[in-house]
């Protein structure tokens, strides 16, 4: 923090809007809280300190001044504009004895900046003045001593209150207790801070599940999920705009419970803003489109008017020292119109052209609407792209079945989990079928490798998907990922991270192997897990699924190409695969597996072991499923089955299945042709999906495919080709640069730039999920009070609610009615919501991990603020150290 001091001119009088000009002093190293001498106190403190903050009070401290006749204290939104100068706006709050040694600032609105300046009168022409900055609490699951959670302008003449309506109780009708109509009627309020008030034209109301908070941690525990928490956004459509900066008194009547009477801190410089949707950890500096959007919608008021937005926006750049003004990054940003109407918005959405800002590490900066406010802090920066890819991998990690989550690791700790299957033959390969409670336990065995599914604790056959989007990864560029860049159990084995991990999920298939060569679809139980506790306090019994040929198949290709990939650095490791990989493609092929999944294992074997017949059988069955001369990109009918990266018509093929064979020397030229051609005209559309994009914030689901399950969200499965392709390269550098822009807009869309102004994946960004279904986050939540594990991703928004019981609370706490919303804000961050708050492993998760190692830059090494116990281990946002 820095410290401020000016030599005031003797006999000058302040004015609380200009200052006073005098001699500057330079600035040296100490406390947030400013400093003005007169010339007979040269030298000394005045330092205002902040004792305390709330939602709504600031406790400020000074020392004692035995020569002071009086202090008095002003507020207002914005810091001092030069060193020692008085608030460009400030309002007297407090006269006090000169014997007052601190005030408490009261009634102020939650999540926000609020400026103090005190002034200690010594005499006639003699004064000192200090200045301190703090920034209320508010925000999700923040404690709260009014309803106030935040506050927004939503436009030049709109305020969004986002209100708290906790534990409300589902009567099998509406929430008992929901006082969203109460917040929205009764009389509303605003005056200006010289006393003239402000006419609210209409009120509108958009309402919203956020929690349901009663649950017990425990194996055989189970919640009410009736009750919900509920958050009011009430909009306050205003007769006149706001202006630049203001001290508002927002003040409400009614109801009993909904009486609010706060002071609000106002500057269109600090104030933030949802309607501004940007990334919100920081966007890629070495893409060369990027955006930020501006939409709203205000619930039964509809989509936000933009007609009467500025035409221009600007950056700023958020200083070292809270007392500093902001400085101007960049100006004369234009709103260009990017949809009149959007229905994943709700209506019209413009976007600001944030490709010349310039990349600075360690910088945070603002999007910036003049009269409106500013963006959730974001930056252009490699750290940005680093800690996105840390956070969603090292989420795999805490996500492993049998893992060990120490200290050493994280700071959300507990001991290793499961372990063991109980080996059976049953006859049960239906993967949606869970095992009889009753199914023998005769025959358990040791399992310690693959990942959790989801909220539960299975693992099912999808799973295979996940080691090859996580290979995939790092075959795109070896070169670009190291061991150590994980903080993982393995790291330091001379082995990178990345392949670790994906090792980790190898190895549970490679477990669940017969003799005969065989591979167990996965293991399950014989229900969900019975309450919200550890991984490791799971009681359920897990059950092996029968082998059957077609996952043997692809399996045998998995251990082929994690044996490949693994060779360089542990050749014991290498060989056992090697052997696996060979007995599982020699069962599969002599039982008739599909061509297309033995494909996907000669490919890989050939590649591994130039063994001439592993060729022959590749090109063997590139012909016999061969229908339009397309080879393996005709017939693909049965892959979709299982790769939820061939959801859109874009990518159709299993492009992994033939990256071995291609890539390996020695292709037969009419199959290396017709591989090539498809990669480029398949990447060429995707990318082309992505840039060109049916949706107003730009990313690859078709127009005509619903959000659910995450095919909004999961936004690395839209990527699929373009991996693949970058990986063979020789592209111009023009086609290269547009799928890098693909990828990172991808990435931007699933860090925030969405109408919901969202990042969905826990422990990134300002606005995250906090309550995701997913087990081990929610006993941390209750029974630590710690956030939700990061890096977890979640479904997102869907078209429809299920018709399922336990909806019903969720569903009757949503205004207006949840079909009435539009498509990107159907969405709760409820664990009862299965559909939008839960993950897989294989949907979101691992295409998210290919997704942000794509987009890492070379020669990652995390920082040690980032391990456990470093100041930065569980920060949401990337560090701040520049300006």
């Amino acid at each position: 923090m820095l410290e401020r001091t000016m030599r005031l001119t003797f006999g000058c009088v302040l004015a609380l809007s200009t200052g006073c000009s005098g001699d500057t002093e330079p600035a040296a190293t100490g406390s947030s809280a400013g400093t003005l001498a007169s010339p007979e106190l040269q030298g000394s403190d005045f330092k205002v300190a902040v004792e305390a903050v709330t939602s709504s009070r600031v406790t400020l401290s000074w020392p004692p001044f035995s020569a002071a006749t009086d202090l008095r204290v002003y507020i207002g939104p914005e810091p001092p504009e030069l060193p020692g100068r008085r608030l460009p706006l400030a309002v007297q709050d407090a006269v006090l004895p000169g014997t007052a040694t601190g005030h408490t600032v009261t009634a102020v609105a939650a999540a926000t900046d609020l400026f103090a300046l005190v002034i200690a009168d010594e005499g006639r022409a003699s004064e000192r003045l200090g200045f301190a900055h703090a920034r209320t609490e508010g925000g999700p699951r923040a404690p709260l001593e009014t309803p106030l959670r935040e506050v927004h302008a939503y436009a030049p003449n709109v305020l969004a209150l986002v209100l708290q309506n906790p534990a409300t109780d589902y009567n099998g009708g509406t929430p008992i207790g929901n006082t969203g109509a109460d917040w929205a009627a009764g009389a509303w309020t605003v005056t200006r801070s010289l006393g003239a008030p402000v006419a609210v034209s209409a009120v509108r109301r958009h309402s919203i599940p956020v929690g349901q908070p009663d649950y017990p941690v425990g194996y055989w525990m189970f919640g009410d999920d009736d009750i919900v928490d509920i958050d009011h956004r009430v909009f306050l459509l205003l007769d006149e705009p706001i202006g630049g900066r203001e001290l508002l008194q927002v003040n409400h009547a009614g109801a009993p419970g909904t009486e609010l009477d706060v002071r609000l801190p106002f500057s269109d410089r600090y104030l933030e803003t949802p309607v501004i949707q940007v990334n919100q950890l920081g966007y890629n500096p070495r893409a060369s489109r990027r955006f930020a959007y501006v939409s709203g919608w205000m619930g039964d008021g509809g989509s936000v008017d933009l007609s009467n937005f500025p035409a221009l926006a600007e950056v700023l750049i958020e200083p070292l020292d809270p007392l500093d003004p902001r400085r101007v990054a960049a100006s004369g940003l234009a709103l260009a119109v990017r949809a009149t109407a959007d229905g994943d918005a709700g209506g019209e959405v413009r976007e600001i052209d944030l490709s010349g800002l310039a990349a600075a590490e360690g910088v945070r900066y603002r999007v910036r609407l003049p009269g409106v406010g500013v963006s959730w802090p974001t930056a252009v920066s490699e750290e940005a792209a680093a800690r996105a890819f840390y956070v969603v991998w090292r989420g795999l990690f805490l996500n492993r079945w049998h893992g060990d989550l120490g200290a050493a690791f994280t700071e959300w700790t507990r001991p290793p989990d499961h372990g063991i299957a109980h080996w059976v033959e049953t006859g049960n390969t239906d993967p949606w079928t869970m095992f009889d409670q009753n199914t023998s336990t005769a025959d358990p065995r040791a399992l310690i490798g693959g990942h959790h599914d989801a909220g539960d604790f299975d693992i099912r056959p999808f799973h295979v998907v996940v080691a090859q989007y996580l290979m995939r990864a790092y075959e795109l560029d070896p070169s670009r990922f190291e061991d150590g860049q994980l903080t993982l159990p393995e790291s330091g084995n001379g082995i990178p991270d990345v392949l670790d991990e994906a090792l980790f999920s190898v190895a549970a298939w490679r477990q669940l192997q017969n003799a005969d060569g065989s591979v167990r679809m996965g293991v399950e139980s014989w229900r969900h897990p019975a309450g919200y506790y550890y991984a490791s306090d799971d009681q359920l019994a897990y059950w092996t699924y029968d082998p059957v040929v077609w996952h043997t198949a692809y399996t045998a290709g998995l251990f082929a190409q994690a044996a490949y990939l693994v060779a360089p650095f542990d050749g014991v490791l290498a060989g056992d695969l090697e052997t696996a990989a060979r007995d599982a493609y020699a069962f599969a092929a002599g039982r008739g597996a599909p061509d297309e999944y033995l494909l996907f294992a000669a490919s890989e074997l050939w590649r591994l072991t130039g063994e001439a017949a592993f060729r022959a059988d590749y090109e063997a069955r590139w012909d016999a499923i061969d229908v339009w001369g397309r080879g393996a990109f005709d017939n693909v009918q049965t892959m979709p089955a299982i790769y939820p990266g061939a959801f859109t018509s874009y990518t159709p093929a299993m492009a992994d299945f033939v990256m071995g064979y291609y890539t390996a020397p020695g292709a037969r030229a009419n199959i290396a042709q017709v591989t090539l051609a498809q990669l480029d005209e398949r990447a060429a559309n995707m990318a082309g999906a992505i840039l060109n994009s049916a949706h107003a914030h730009r990313h690859g689901r078709a127009a005509s495919t619903p959000p659910d399950w995450g095919q909004s969200t999961a936004t690395g499965r839209h990527g699929d080709m373009l991996y693949q392709r970058l990986q063979v390269g020789a592209l111009s550098a023009a086609l290269e640069q547009d799928f890098f822009d693909a990828l990172s807009l991808s990435a931007d869309y699933v860090l925030g730039c969405n109408p919901a102004s969202y990042v969905y994946i826990t422990g990134l960004g300002s606005r995250h999920p906090e309550q995701p279904l997913h087990t081990d986050s929610l006993a941390f939540i209750q029974d630590q009070g710690l956030p939700p594990i990061p890096g977890i991703p979640v479904y997102g928004p869907v078209r429809n609610m299920p018709g399922a019981y336990w909806y019903a609370p969720i569903e009757a706490s949503f205004y207006p009615n949840f079909a009435g919303q539009p498509l990107g804000q159907r969405l709760s961050d409820t664990r009862g919501s299965v559909n939008m708050n839960e993950f897989t492993v294989w949907e979101n998760q691992a295409p998210l991990a290919e997704l942000f190692a794509a987009l890492l830059g070379e020669g990652f090494t995390p920082p040690p603020s980032w391990f456990p116990g470093g100041d930065d281990h569980r920060s949401t946002l990337t560090s701040h150290t520049s300006e």
